[in-house]
This record gives C-alpha cells, sequence and structure tokens, in this order.
C-alpha cells in the first residue's frame, strides 16, 4: 500500500471512489433520488478544479497501483474558534475497508497539516454514516451535533476533532 499526495490526473479516480462509496453506504439511508443524480464527471471537474488550484491538502492510497481511497483536507471552514484544520473527504472503497488505509491516508493529511502550522483538526460526518466511529477508533473525540441542509432536508451532523493532531493513530 503506497500513500502519495494526489495529483490532477487522480481525479477521474478519486471521482469514481467518491460517488462509489456514497452509493454503498447511504443507499437506504438518504433519497435515492440524490444519489442517482451524483455524476462522476461533475465531481471529477470538482476535484480537478481544487487540486489545480491548490485548494485542498489531498492524498490517495494506491494499492498494487489502482487508487483504492483518498482524503482531502485544509482550513476549517465554517470559522470554528478551536479547530484550525478540517478532513473534507475521506472515502475508501469498501472492499479495501478495515485494512488500516484511513488511518493511514488521515495520518497524511495531519502531518501535511502540521507543516502548514495547522495542529488541531475537526471532521463532519452524517449521523446516519455507519462508519462514523472510525474518527473515534483514531483517538477522535466527539464534539457536538450541528444540522446541515442536505439533500433536500436538515440532517445531523457528527463533529469529532483533535486538539493535537499527533494524537491520530495509522
Amino acid at each position: 500500500m503506497v500513500i502519495r499526495p494526489s495529483k490532477t490526473a487522480d481525479a477521474p479516480f478519486m471521482s469514481r471512489i467518491y460517488v462509489q462509496t456514497w452509493r454503498d453506504t447511504y443507499l437506504s439511508l438518504i433519497p435515492f433520488g440524490y444519489l442517482f443524480e451524483m455524476s462522476a464527471a461533475r465531481q471529477e471537474q470538482a476535484f480537478t478544479n481544487e487540486l489545480n488550484r491548490n485548494q485542498i491538502v489531498s492524498f490517495v492510497a494506491e494499492n498494487a497501483g489502482r487508487i483504492v481511497g483518498f482524503v482531502t483536507g485544509g482550513r476549517e471552514r465554517h470559522g470554528d474558534e478551536i479547530y484550525n484544520g478540517e478532513i473534507y473527504t475521506l472515502y475508501v472503497l469498501k472492499q479495501n475497508q478495515r485494512r488500516g488505509i484511513g488511518a493511514k491516508l488521515v495520518s497524511a493529511l495531519a502531518a501535511q497539516l502540521q507543516q502548514s502550522g495547522i495542529h488541531s483538526m475537526l471532521v463532519r460526518v452524517l449521523k446516519l454514516n455507519p462508519y462514523r466511529r472510525f474518527y473515534r477508533s483514531i483517538n477522535g473525540i466527539y464534539v457536538k451535533t450541528e444540522h446541515q441542509h442536505f439533500a433536500g432536508e436538515s440532517m445531523e451532523v457528527q463533529v469529532y476533532g483533535w486538539l493535537d493532531t499527533t494524537l491520530i493513530t495509522g
């Protein structure tokens, strides 16, 4: 398993993983129409733009030359006074989960953010996400629950954080 910084050429693979993991995770949990309308092509353009403009820090996980997961992050986007960094996205293909890949991706992101002077971080996760306990397994602490409009309705989002990202296990 190789964890490396993402390149613009990775955007098509990242977008397919993004759409597939949403469909795998949320099929019976959020409106089907939202999942059906997800587009790898639209998502690819968004990732390409973000990577080209250096708007995000991003790493991919490769297994035998095939990208099986990725993480993106950067500065916290909602003005939190305690946490300076944020995990924007973390996705690992279902068949590659439970192998430590997610933890390695988060650790790589945290290390890169530390080099930029960002030593605390949070992540927002839909409460319906059955994998949200993963963040506790890498020493994230539950911070609060927020409500966000998503897929045409208000949904609960749980926030997990690390006051010191050197405590992330991976």
